[in-house]
């Protein structure tokens, strides 16, 4: 179709606007996002956030749905409204964003802003009175429905920073392990005063082809356990002592 007809993209211009995207989003979030909206959520309050006259600005769901495109997108690529309530939490409990309720005598309503050092030194002097979000409004963090501690916030607990080289082996792991032996490791090394993904990682990796010390004869068999979760690919790794 020729460039000039009706429906055709002429292409992005040399300089215009841009929104940023923390390069990490692609390894710790994306491939943890379950579904469209989910993705489309994270994607347009970092485009209207960054709209925002503040430094940092946030949204509301409200300002997103009422946005055209943004409208348009969840209704053509996702459930409509409903994805967009249901990516917030998400994205909350993932981490990617973060939340407060604004309160006023009158009105409430929730403030959205992506996970960043300057959208937590924002809420806190809000918090500290030091600044207004909304005039008037007492500023309460939002928390997400509570829900057992990711591999990543496992992680940041109990070790520190995560890189993208870390995130891709955290990625690697989620998808490898069921949650509670993830969760168990941590506790375990943590005991130990381990703070060291590789110990982690051997623990796991030992679990999955020897079993778990406390576990009993009527749980799967190693082999169960090695084609459920590791497609019986691994070969032995001594037990870490």
């Amino acid at each position: 179709m020729p460039a000039d007809q009706p429906g055709t993209f002429p292409g992005f211009p040399g300089i215009g606007k841009a929104t940023a995207i923390p390069n990490l989003f692609y390894t710790a979030i994306l491939p943890r996002l379950q579904h469209p909206g989910d993705l489309l959520t994270f994607l347009w309050v970092a485009r209207l956030a960054q709209e925002h006259p503040a430094q940092p600005g946030c949204v509301t769901a409200d300002q997103i749905w009422e946005h055209e495109a943004a409208r348009i997108s969840f209704q053509t690529l996702a459930a409509g409204r409903p994805s967009l309530d249901a990516g917030l939490q998400h994205c909350l409990q993932l981490g990617a964003l973060i939340a407060v309720h604004a309160h006023t005598p009158t009105t409430s309503e929730t403030l959205y802003f992506l996970n960043t050092p300057a959208s937590r030194r924002t809420i806190a002097r809000a918090r500290a009175g030091q600044l207004q979000l909304r005039p008037g409004a007492s500023i309460a963090p939002l928390h997400a429905t509570p829900t057992r501690p990711g591999i990543f916030q496992l992680y940041e607990e109990h070790i520190g920073t995560i890189t993208p080289l870390i995130a891709e082996k955290l990625i690697e792991a989620e998808a490898t392990y069921p949650p509670d032996w993830i969760h168990d490791a941590f506790r375990e090394a943590a005991e130990r005063n381990v703070r060291n993904w590789r110990y982690i990682q051997r623990m796991l990796e030992n679990w999955a082809l020897e079993g778990r010390p406390h576990e009993t004869p009527q749980r799967d068999p190693l082999e169960d356990t090695k084609r459920r979760y590791l497609g019986g690919k691994l070969g032995h790794i001594p037990r870490h002592r």
